[in-house]
């Protein structure tokens, strides 16, 4: 017995053109919602990444500034002891001051400046200068601690005024020399570090987070 048609069933037959091309502009109409949604996405994750990278860049700013500010209070203290090591060369036996020098305590931006990749914006100099600056600002606690340490050693040694720092000519005593020795040294690592930073890093940090307003704005 032959089957006859199903009720409701569609008969199907040549597809027309018309039919391919609306198919296609459905498809095509998808794709394109789909690639733009990928578009949006991305475009606001960069936004998000820009405006990061602006408050990376204006917590290193601030952090590079508070540390020129301690060097700078720093170098007005270490011109008093120059002026005590002047008198040293000149055997007039001037009081050797205790240290009024303080340790710098650095944040954490630039310690953790190259575990993250906000400085890819940053030019290779600038890097370099901050790469310098790390192990500079170590070293320059080191001379400092040092410096305090043996400081407080000296204080106890002056109760005796006569037999102190001096022999008859007047020149300082060898187990003394540690002072214009670490004046020196700290004096120069504090200028270096200062020029690094200021002549060098700082501008171009600046201008990385100028450029990135710009691109947000």
């Amino acid at each position: 017995m032959p089957i006859g048609p199903i009720k409701g069933a569609r008969a199907t037959g040549p597809v027309s053109i018309s039919e391919v091309l609306r198919y296609a502009f459905e498809l095509f109409i998808f794709f394109i919602g789909v690639y733009l949604a990928f578009v949006l996405t991305d475009y606001q994750e960069e936004i998000r990444e820009r405006e990061t990278q602006v408050k990376y860049y204006e917590s290193l700013i601030y952090e590079i500034d508070a540390i020129i500010g301690h060097l700078d209070v720093e170098e007005l203290k270490l011109k008093r002891h120059f002026t005590v090591l002047e008198e040293i060369e000149k055997a007039s036996k001037p009081h050797i001051p205790v240290s009024d020098l303080n340790l710098l305590h650095r944040g954490l931006v630039i310690s953790s400046a190259f575990e993250s990749q906000h400085f890819q914006a940053l030019d290779i100099r600038t890097i370099q200068q901050l790469v310098f600056g790390l192990p500079g600002l170590d070293s320059l606690d080191q001379y400092v601690r040092s410096f305090n340490e043996l400081s407080a050693n000296l204080l106890i040694l002056q109760i005796n005024v006569d037999s102190c720092c001096y022999d008859a000519d007047g020149m300082l005593l060898p187990h003394l020399e540690w002072y214009p020795r670490l004046v020196r040294a700290i004096h120069k690592r504090n200028r270096a570090i200062r020029v690094g930073f200021v002549e060098r890093a700082l501008p171009e940090i600046r201008k990385a987070k100028e450029d990135l307003e710009k691109s947000l704005s």
